[in-house]
């Protein structure tokens, strides 16, 4: 799933169309290593231009989605706002077959100079990068700096020269027709053509090379390339350069069997079968924003609440293994009838025993064949004393029992809860969200608070999705806001989804006073499966999803944030769709 050269070379188009001209108005770094560039211009001129040089998503490219922006901005963040700010975009360049780009800005210095800067995106992997240069090649930061400890060949450094990475020996696809580009291929063949594309061309990725193999081959074996198969290649290889040098691709992610992105690309893609599916995008843009945007907000999330996570699994593993303990007493407590039987059998039989007895043989009048068991007894109590020590472990025992029923079913409760806060934090996008989460971790004892009481954190609202049919559709993003939404905001004619058994968002479908029996079903089915993808199962195959009306939901006194119990339900069978979501959210 690698953004390749070639894809890069019809972004850079792309967002010549939408963004240059722009002037710079915002300035957001995310993370340590992802940016957010708002333009904007005359006309239809201007978006949000997303860069990211994480070694999983490295890319550049216009972005629709909604982030949240840092409280405190690192200090590249500083320096590029001190020399970018009203700096208006005058060319995006790429070099031929590198997977780089740079975007040149006009702006002004801190007296008042024209100056021409560019900010450089390497999208290499682990080696990504994201360099702001002056206009004689001067680096004056990187979000990575990169000293002769890390490369003896590349130094990435304030102050110092930049400089592209070494040329690979490889063919550029635009500059070299299809016979030469089939020809250099067919050199390096040796059994297994998407190695020998991968060897031969520059910027393309594993993806692209296995659609080539799979269209000259057709998905067959390759023992060597044919004449048939090598004018397949060369027919190939053109229209993959028309494409790029026209610009008319069709930007496709495909799925996996759980409707999760496993891999995109700026063509259809033909060489996954069943059970994988494509999904095509009008732009480059949405196609990665729709891949990347789930992974990356988990990322992002986990970065700044690594510790969030720690305890929260500590504590879940705990509980767990506390509750398993606790069940392999109660197992050891259904013997307790046992024991009440030999009391009994004693008792009725305290004329046959002498004081210092060790053993009682005894007839079972509990069993129909009425055999002969032997009881042990303590030689240093009488037969009676024998019997009532009996009875004492037996009511011991359910004593014991009623107790680790009611402390299982509490421990239960509680990796229930602590579940339902890791689905929040992996859900969570935001420093407000994140807040409110350790908020709420601090009222339940789970944190100590860190310094003097203070004001609550604001919290966003919930997410709204329009459905198809027109209905409103709110989802809680955490257990907070969840008890607002069910208990506070929704109307008693309301519908509340919820996964069943599983931890997750509270959903609401607003009726506005609507007939239950009235609303569509695709309103239903559209409901639960966003309520199932905001959950812990969101990437399984098919989820239940409980429904029912508001008035029907219950807050038991006590009971933790997000927790409610509810009668009379509908449960409904879905799929989750991160799709869908993102189609009917309102942005």
């Amino acid at each position: 799933m690698a953004l390749d050269a070639l894809t890069l070379h019809l972004l850079c188009g792309e967002l010549r169309q939408k963004v240059l001209g722009g002037r710079i108005t915002k300035i957001h770094q995310l993370s340590k290593e992802e940016l957010v560039l708002t333009l904007s211009g005359q006309g239809e001129i201007g978006g949000k231009l997303f860069l990211s040089a994480r070694a999983d998503a490295p890319r550049i490219h216009l972005t629709g989605e909604q982030y949240p922006n840092p409280a405190t901005p690192p200090m590249f963040c500083m320096l590029l706002r001190k020399h970018l700010s009203g700096g208006r975009l005058v060319d995006i360049r790429q070099p031929e077959g590198e997977r780089i780009a740079f975007l040149d800005f006009d702006c002004r210095n801190e007296i008042g100079d024209a100056v021409r800067l560019s900010l450089v995106i390497e999208i290499m992997g682990r080696h990504s990068n994201i360099v702001l240069l002056t206009e004689d090649g001067t680096i004056l930061d990187a979000v990575k700096r990169v000293d002769m400890s890390m490369s003896s060949v590349r130094q990435i450094l304030p102050t110092g020269k930049y400089t592209l990475p070494p040329a690979q020996n490889k063919l550029w696809l635009l500059s070299h027709s299809k016979e030469e580009l089939a020809e250099a291929v067919a050199a390096r063949f040796d059994g297994d053509l998407h190695r020998a594309c991968m060897k031969t061309l520059a910027g393309i990725s594993p993806v692209v090379a296995g659609e080539i193999e799979h269209y000259v081959t057709k998905g067959g074996p390759c023992g060597e390339l044919t004449s048939a198969q090598l004018d397949r290649l060369r027919f190939f290889l053109g229209q993959m350069q028309e494409t790029v040098t026209s610009g008319d691709c069709t930007p496709t992610v495909v799925l996996d069997a759980q409707k999760a992105p496993k891999d995109f690309s700026f063509m259809e893609l033909h060489q996954f079968g069943y059970p994988f599916e494509t999904r095509r995008y009008p732009t480059l843009g949405e196609m990665l924003d729709a891949f990347y945007t789930g992974k990356d907000a988990y990322h992002r999330a986990k970065q700044r609440s690594a510790d969030l996570f720690h305890l929260l699994m500590g504590r879940i593993e705990r509980i767990e293994r506390r509750v398993t303990a606790q069940r392999e007493e109660l197992t050891a407590c259904a013997q307790r009838e046992e024991l009440r039987v030999r009391g009994d059998l004693l008792q009725s039989a305290l004329y046959q025993i002498q004081k210092g007895d060790r053993v009682a043989k005894v007839t079972n009048y509990y069993s129909e064949a009425g055999e002969t068991v032997e009881i042990p007894l303590d030689p240093r109590l009488t037969p009676a004393q024998n019997a009532q020590a009996y009875y004492k472990k037996y009511r011991k025992l359910c004593t014991a029992e009623e107790k680790l029923k009611a402390l299982i079913e509490q421990g239960e409760e509680e990796i229930r809860y602590l579940e339902s806060v890791f689905d929040s934090l992996t859900r969570a996008t935001g420093e407000d969200e994140l807040a409110v989460i350790r908020q709420e971790l601090c009222d339940q004892g789970y944190l100590r608070r860190a310094g003097k009481k203070g004001n609550r954190p604001k919290m966003r609202g919930p997410l709204e999705f329009v459905l198809d049919d027109g209905y409103t559709l709110l989802v809680g993003r955490n257990n907070t806001q969840n008890d607002q939404l069910t208990t506070k905001l929704a109307e008693k004619t309301d519908i509340w989804f919820h996964t069943k058994d599983i931890a997750g968002s509270h959903a609401i479908l607003l009726t506005g006073g609507e007939d239950f029996d009235a609303i569509p079903v695709r309103a239903f089915t559209q409901a639960a499966t966003i309520a199932a993808t905001h959950s812990k199962a969101g990437d399984a195959a098919q989820v239940a999803v409980d429904y029912t009306l508001v008035k029907n939901i219950k807050k038991p006194a006590g009971a933790k944030p997000g927790m409610v119990v509810f009668e009379q339900n509908y449960s409904a069978y879905v799929t989750p769709d991160p799709e869908l979501c993102r189609r009917l959210q309102k942005k």
